[in-house]
């Protein structure tokens, strides 16, 4: 066998789709899946003489939007953004997923491509059946929240690092506390239990305060159950209890 007829079963393959310029684009395909089977594949082609560059052709974020998850603004899409630029890769406006690099480094931009590609599978595959408005409600508990504490700063995605050596990220930070915002659903609730046991593994970090806001208006029964399981860990209040403590009289609940 040799090493093309190795590579190959591995599930990688090259197929080349020559543009109406004449141009040559190479995509290739690789072994690796979303969550529901998909393949995952990477475009490349030359830039000038020595340049190569690698890119997705918004195939990734275009998947995640087939599976129900949806940027509706730009500052959504920043969690997306992160894991594309800790990965070495670049995100375009319009959701590419590329990485430039000399001919000779090929496999280094390969590489870089391919990671951040998998690791935005890999978080799809963890948020995929949570609400799709889930970042709209992050965006509507910051604005309940700038009401309520109109003097004080509030800071976003906040770090903290779990007793699996893995980073989990807060939405805000606000007087000295950290704050989650959840859905009720329980993929979500579930997602949320996981992080905060990682958080509170550490013993250092068992008293950090930690509130977690859960949107109890579509589902208020299930909200109060997921609530008590997430109070093991931290703090939690109801998005409906929120709602009284915004400086506006005769709040109305939709």
């Amino acid at each position: 066998m040799s090493s093309s007829e190795i590579i190959k079963s591995f599930g990688f393959d090259c197929i080349d789709l020559p543009d109406s310029a004449g141009n040559v684009i190479h995509c290739i395909n690789t072994p690796f899946q979303y969550f529901d089977g998909n393949g995952i594949s990477i475009y490349a082609e030359k830039v000038g003489e020595e340049l190569l560059r690698f890119f997705d052709a918004g195939t990734t974020i275009f998947h995640m939007a087939g599976s129900g998850i949806h940027f509706r603004t730009k500052r959504c899409i920043k969690p997306i953004e992160k894991i594309v630029n800790e990965a070495g890769a670049s995100l375009s406006d319009d959701g590419e997923i590329s990485y430039i690099t000399p001919i000779n480094e090929a496999a280094k931009g390969f590489g870089k491509t391919l990671n951040a590609i998998i690791n935005i599978a890999n978080w799809e595959s963890e948020n995929v059946g949570i609400s799709s408005d889930i970042t709209t409600l992050v965006a509507e508990v910051e604005m309940y929240l700038r009401q309520i504490n109109p003097k004080e700063e509030i800071q976003f995605e906040q770090k903290l690092n779990g007793i699996s050596g893995r980073d989990n990220t807060f939405d805000f930070l606000l007087m000295g506390e950290l704050i989650d915002v959840v859905s009720s659903h329980p993929q979500s609730t579930a997602a949320e239990v996981k992080k905060l046991a990682d958080i509170r593994g550490v013993r250092s970090q068992m008293a950090i305060p930690i509130k977690v806001i859960i949107d109890d208006r579509i589902n208020p029964q299930r909200a109060s159950q997921e609530a008590l399981i997430i109070s093991r860990f931290a703090d939690v209040l109801l998005l409906t209890n929120l709602f009284k403590k915004l400086p506006t009289l005769n709040q109305t609940i939709n």
